[in-house]
């Protein structure tokens, strides 16, 4: 269901100025054609670009085009997008979100002295700052597992947020690659320069696309309630450069109801399942036959972030754009019988995962969704001969 008003002569206008502008390089006719559609462009709303040809659910353009071009627009279109960008908000989620971006800006703006023309920075003391922005990623996971889920039901278009995680990876990727290159090259290189370039470029780019336009439209898909839960789901990762009170709630009972999880190889009472799923040295993530998440247990130490706004939420958009193909892939393969199982092994942060992916069907061998399992078997490769004696001193 989609819970946004649009204006449709205004959408067309947008999607036909954007169709034309990329089919022409010449400097004038895209001048004209700015000129022709201005009234539009200058009134376009954040909505709009959840609603427009190109960013449409069904567009032909992949990811990475759209990515390609989303700065472009954004430029073209800020200066309506400027009348209803976020600097803040009654709500403590969508203000908690508005001050990392203040703090992350600080914090960048706070190492330009390391790079101008007579400096000469100690280099531990920059790959301290450039480690700190590691802590960006607090705030990615926020938006991709608890905000993108929960406007996923309210939005027209899930690719302005297909884009977005996109946008996370690169930046991702170019932390790692000014962490992997400081001591090896000068900061004065020029390909140096470059890299530390893009990335003040994207994470800057970032605050922009969220306060001009995704925080406005999450603003206005998202209710009281289900903002107030996204708020304590935000504090299982945390906030970027800021220390935040988690919210007085309502404890709830463990039990969820009165009544037993009952099958012929035992009872349990659904207390004492919750507790043995989420003691399970594997992280469990369930998909149902529709594709969409139902469950996965809780444990203290997962691999992966995983929050409670997923559920109901298609597999396809629980994963990085660059991810999506594979994913998709398997569970086709499932569906159609044409395989049961599918692996994969990691090396994530210093230790070695195990990631296998198994079709369930039941009793007639009826497709019923995909069992993911993931489980850290650092140790257990490192085993060797036999343990038959308890050693605990």
């Amino acid at each position: 269901m989609e819970l946004l008003h649009k204006n449709k002569a205004r959408i067309e206008a947008l999607s036909a100025f954007m169709r034309a502008f990329n089919e022409t390089k010449d400097g004038r006719e895209r001048k004209q054609l700015y000129e022709e559609y201005k009234d539009h462009i200058q009134s376009v709303t954040p909505v709009d670009l959840f609603y427009v040809e190109q960013y449409r659910e069904d567009t032909p353009l992949d990811v990475a085009t759209i990515k390609a071009q989303a700065n472009k627009f954004v430029n073209l279109f800020s200066a309506g997008l400027k009348h209803h960008e976020m600097t803040s908000h009654k709500h403590p989620f969508f203000q908690a979100l508005l001050e990392e971006n203040e703090a992350i800006l600080e914090h960048l703006r706070s190492m330009k002295p390391y790079f101008k023309k007579d400096a000469d920075p100690n280099v531990e003391e920059v790959r301290k700052d450039f480690e700190k922005c590691l802590d960006f990623e607090k705030k990615f996971v926020k938006k991709e597992n608890i905000l993108f889920p929960n406007m996923e039901k309210g939005v027209p278009s899930t690719k302005p947020l297909e884009v977005m995680w996109a946008l996370h990876d690169d930046a991702r990727t170019l932390i790692k690659k000014i962490l992997n290159k400081l001591g090896t090259i000068s900061l004065k290189d020029q390909t140096m320069k470059e890299i530390i370039g893009d990335y003040y470029y994207l994470i800057y780019g970032l605050t922009q696309k969220e306060q001009m336009i995704l925080f406005p439209v999450a603003d206005k898909a998202l209710d009281e309630k289900t903002l107030d839960a996204m708020y304590e789901e935000a504090f299982e990762y945390g906030f970027t450069f800021l220390e935040k009170t988690p919210p007085e709630t309502e404890s709830e009972d463990e039990s969820f109801e009165d009544g037993f999880f009952k099958t012929k190889t035992g009872t349990l009472s659904f207390k004492q399942l919750t507790l043995l799923m989420n003691h399970l040295p594997v992280d469990i993530t369930y998909v149902d036959k529709n594709d969409r998440v139902r469950y996965f247990n809780d444990r203290a130490e997962r691999h992966f972030p995983r929050s409670p706004s997923i559920i109901g939420r298609l597999v396809k958009h629980c994963h990085p754009p660059k991810s999506v193909d594979m994913v998709e892939k398997i569970v086709e393969a499932f569906k159609n019988g044409q395989k049961d199982t599918a692996e994969f092994w990691i090396t994530f942060k210093g230790r070695f995962l195990h990631i296998r992916y198994f079709a369930v069907r039941d009793e007639e061998g009826n497709y019923e969704g995909v069992l993911e399992a993931s489980q850290d078997v650092t140790d257990i490769r490192e085993l060797q001969g036999e343990k038959r004696l308890l050693d605990w001193e």
